[in-house]
Parts: structure tokens; sequence; C-alpha cells
């Protein structure tokens, strides 16, 4: 079986088959992505030399504690969090699937309840809408509502409509 084709291409009869083919299609490294054979060939492979840039300079730390990176959103964005004495940095590298939604700066949300309870009342109420109301507010609409559907019927029984 070919490492980068893996199951989408034939089966071979031969070891010596293997080689040649993937020496023919240029396929002689490892197809390394989101799938789930990645644990196989994980721990065959060093990718230390990967986080050091041309300068020569570590990019991430193994064993730093001010250094936090995380994989998110699928395995699709990774984020590398600096924190030093003065300041907090934060990086984020993702896929070009998902270019429109990093230029988009969304407004961080209130963690608790309460704050979004109060900021959306008061928009209800910037825009003239009913929010929570109270007992009596409730008993006198239903009595005002009564007393219109009542009028209604008093109005149709004088003009010699009944309903």
């Amino acid at each position: 079986m070919c490492l980068y084709c893996n199951e989408r291409c034939h089966p071979f009869n031969s070891f010596e088959a293997v080689r040649k083919h993937m020496a023919a299609k240029s396929q002689c490294k490892v197809h390394y992505s989101d799938g789930g054979d990645d644990e196989e060939v994980e721990e065959f492979y060093d990718y230390s030399s990967s986080y050091i840039d041309a300068d020569g300079k570590q990019l991430v730390a193994y064993n730093d504690m001010s250094n936090t990176v995380d994989l998110g959103n699928g395995g699709s964005e990774l984020t590398i969090t600096q924190i030093t004495d003065d300041r907090t940095s934060t990086k984020m590298l993702g896929s070009w699937e998902y270019l429109r939604y990093y230029f988009q700066k969304p407004r961080p949300s209130p963690t608790n309840d309460s704050a979004i309870t109060a900021a959306l009342d008061s928009r209800y109420q910037s825009m003239g809408l009913a929010t929570v109301q109270s007992k009596d507010q409730m008993v006198r609409m239903k009595v005002m509502k009564e007393m219109n559907r009542s009028g209604i019927k008093a109005h149709a029984v004088k003009d010699g409509h009944e309903e």
C-alpha cells in the first residue's frame, strides 16, 4: 500500500511495485493530514526542527509554562499565547477557508447572563417594545381586552348586527 495515497489507489502485488509507484508519482513521503492515521506515524517523527525560525530562534518552547499552544476549531486553528512580565501576546494561525472570519472583529461577549439580559432589555425599551410585565400590568391588560371585546359586542347589538 502506498504511504501517500493509502486506500485511494489500487492494492499492489509486491513491495517493489509499491516502491515503483511511489517513485513514479513523486509520493516518497507520508501523507500527514487531519485523518485518524496521524497517530501511527507521529511517534517516528521529530517535528522540533520545524519550531525554529530562519534566525535560529525557538518559536515554541516545550516545557515553558508562560507559553501555551492550543489547537482549536477542529484542528484548523493554532493559538499560541506568550505571557511575559509586562504583557500577553497571542498569535493565531489558521486555515485559508476561515480567512473571512479572521477579518471580522466580533465584540467580546459578556460572561454573565445578567449583563446580557440587561443589555437586551435596554435595547427593547429603546425600540418601544414591551419587556417583562408585573402581575398588575398583566391583569390590567386582560381587563382592558375584555372591556374592549364587550364594547364591540354592545356596539354590534346597538346597530343591529349581532355576531
